[in-house]
């Protein structure tokens, strides 16, 4: 009797665990018969959200897979419909289904890009994102400056106007005077050209970023060459129509010397000071960079129809083309640090830790000013963190923090005392975060699961409360059914 006590819960515990696995393979069975009832049908809707319940429940029988993917293939190719065969592509099953994906998407790509031809698109990356704007119009400004002549001003003007026209009106522009998207100023700071007889008309764009919004695009435009002598207004221009087209977001460059944004404003221009006109190579990409959905934005009020993965390839093409972009700049610009930030980037992707830094240390050396500092601060604090050196990670954090504190630190500083187990700090971050975003969901979630793993559950439960008093009908989010109990 005494033994039978002690096998009872163990055999009743199994017994449950059975039934839930049965009750899944059910579920997930009667999902797959459900989107095969509704294909016939012709539902294609149903038919794919069925499909899909059978795929995230563990589906992976050959048939059904194959089911699915005919289906998605045949179907209209929306954003959810290109999410899901990314999904089959990349889960590494070699199945039938596996190979259809993956082909599907290889002959999508060729199809995009005959349909915008000669772009450069493959450098439009950013830390392997895709970043724009996501609603219009991109409002701008420009720091006026007593020494600017009003011909310098109107010269920007027209960049932005030129682009506007180039886009055929999906990218329109409005100047204010307060809180803008794309903020333009002016510098007088010399930067010698590495190469004699050569000038490089010295101008750059950052993006102010935090977490996964874009808040500003910084472009700042030099009024002089390296000899002390003004820019005339065509040349401003021309240097407007490269800068402009980073504030969009495209943070890579063209290596065709007709495009605008050939990967430097050579000699040649500045000599001849004749306006550049937008090449068809940069109004195909501008148009297809657009009708991809970024990765990082301020909205979501523009439609789109390719997801990255279809135009630019997997992580590893992006890699590859933002590696070869970044050696090409350093061969034209070697005392430029932007192209040794890019290349590291690149190297991080590819877990080349040591190449990484190893460039980052140049790009620190060639950095004149504090924005570019603090961006290869940050980028060698990531690289760090991903090599789980934290104690590295923490110090170039703490040395960015000296030029800028913003949250994308406080966020990255989070996440290295989480995975080097200070839960404390990381808590402590998450609450500043928080403080500051309260409606954060990214923040609640990390912030919740290091309560839950402290086994803090009333503080878990009081951020979860907090976030849903103020967002109620965030309730019923998946994202929330891990710790569905602590909101009873």
């Amino acid at each position: 009797m005494k033994n039978w006590v002690k096998i009872f819960p163990i055999a009743f515990c199994l017994a449950v665990f059975a039934l839930f696995i049965l009750f899944y393979l059910t579920r997930a069975e009667l999902y797959a018969n459900l989107g095969s009832y509704y294909t016939k049908k012709d539902n294609y809707v149903a038919a794919q959200n069925y499909y899909e319940k059978s795929y995230l429940l563990g589906n992976k029988n050959k048939d059904f897979r194959e089911k699915y993917v005919n289906l998605l293939i045949n179907s209209p190719l929306t954003i959810d419909a290109q999410e899901r065969l990314v999904s089959i592509a990349e889960d590494g099953q070699k199945d039938q289904a596996n190979e259809s994906a993956r082909y599907f998407l290889y002959n999508l790509k060729r199809e995009i890009h005959n349909k915008y031809p000669n772009n450069y698109i493959q450098q439009a990356s950013y830390n392997q994102k895709i970043i724009h704007w996501g609603k219009m119009p991109i409002t701008y400004s420009i720091k006026q400056m007593k020494d600017v002549p009003p011909d310098i001003i109107k010269a920007v003007n027209d960049a932005f106007d030129s682009w506007e026209r180039a886009s055929s009106a999906r990218i329109r522009f409005e100047r204010v005077s307060i809180n803008p998207d794309i903020a333009v100023s002016f510098t007088n700071n010399k930067i010698k050209s590495p190469n004699p007889g050569e000038k490089y008309v010295i101008a750059y764009t950052l993006p102010d970023l935090s977490s996964n919004k874009l808040n500003e695009m910084n472009v700042v435009l030099n009024l002089s060459n390296v000899d002390g002598e003004p820019f005339t207004p065509n040349q401003i221009y021309n240097t407007s129509l490269h800068e402009i087209f980073h504030a969009l977001g495209f943070l890579g460059h063209s290596f065709d010397k007709e495009n605008v944004m050939y990967v430097s404003q050579s000699n040649e221009v500045i000599v001849n000071n004749e306006r550049r006109e937008i090449s068809d190579a940069d109004k195909s990409t501008l148009e297809l960079f657009y009708k991809i959905r970024p990765d990082i934005t301020n909205a979501s009020e523009l439609h789109y129809e390719y997801i990255p993965y279809p135009v630019m390839g997997d992580n590893a093409d992006v890699s590859y083309a933002k590696a070869d972009e970044a050696k090409k700049y350093i061969n034209k610009a070697p005392k430029v640090p932007s192209g040794y930030i890019d290349l590291a980037q690149a190297l991080i992707n590819q877990k080349d830790y040591d190449e990484a830094v190893s460039n980052l240390q140049k790009a620190l050396y060639l950095s004149k000013n504090d924005d570019t500092k603090y961006l290869v601060l940050y980028n060698l604090a990531l690289v760090y963190y991903f090599d789980k050196e934290y104690d590295f990670a923490l110090f170039y954090v703490n040395k960015a923090k000296e030029i800028k504190d913003d949250d994308e630190l406080h966020l990255l500083n989070a996440e290295i005392y989480k995975n080097n187990n200070n839960k404390k700090m990381a808590a402590k971050e998450y609450m500043y975060l928080l403080s500051k975003n309260p409606d954060n969901i990214e923040y609640v979630i990390n912030l919740t699961n290091i309560y839950i793993s402290k086994h803090d559950y009333l503080n878990a439960r009081k951020v979860l409360k907090q976030y849903i008093k103020r967002n109620p009908q965030e309730k019923k989010n998946p994202r929330f059914k891990p710790c569905r109990l602590l909101l009873l």
